[in-house]
């Protein structure tokens, strides 16, 4: 696999190797990490990606390549089908995401109930916009919820997953405050 470059030679490896030291001083702080991950993802997000990256399969979406994968951290480029709604939905980790190119409707969720009833959530919107090339969001525990929809044909990402996604995620409805848990790899969720 070739790793893109830019003008200053910034390479997918020296991002996973910025994202390994932001988890090693931040852990899981998705604010932090957000931070600390913003000059080196406009890098990656400011090269050619058109060409590099290995097939994987996608939870909700049809086209996805590795771009990096080791056991602790996967950044990939994911195509995002236009007026596809992915429904919020966890992860059990956090995860990041830039904007390559097109438009993304993203909404991310906190949880206010305690979750002592199995099925029911009581969510409240902490961050909902579109986001534009080179902009970012992060879910990440307790308020790793989210949902999206591709609005362009071109809607690409750079995505950065701190670890394996659980298996079981919840899928939620806020306009019914209720939730059910499924395995997006054998259930069809959308």
């Amino acid at each position: 696999m070739t790793s893109p470059s830019t003008n200053d030679s910034y390479t997918i490896r020296d991002l996973a190797m910025e994202v390994q030291r932001q988890m090693s001083i931040h852990g899981s702080d998705g604010p932090k990490l957000l931070d600390g991950l913003r000059e080196p993802l406009s890098r990656i997000l400011a090269s050619d990606l058109s060409h590099v990256g290995v097939k994987r399969e996608g939870n909700h979406i049809d086209e996805s390549r590795y771009l990096y994968y080791d056991c602790d951290m996967s950044i990939t480029f994911d195509h995002m089908p236009k007026g596809k709604d992915i429904p919020p939905h966890d992860h059990g980790i956090w995860e990041a995401l830039g904007l390559y190119s097109g438009q993304l409707k993203h909404t991310v969720y906190d949880r206010k109930d305690d979750g002592s009833k199995e099925g029911y959530a009581e969510l409240e919107i902490i961050d909902d916009r579109v986001l534009q090339p080179k902009e970012m969001a992060i879910v990440a525990p307790p308020a790793e919820i989210h949902g999206f929809t591709a609005l362009t044909d071109d809607t690409w990402t750079v995505t950065i997953v701190g670890g394996p996604y659980k298996l079981d995620r919840s899928y939620y409805n806020p306009a019914e405050n209720s939730y059910r848990r499924a395995n997006p790899k054998k259930t069809k969720i959308v």
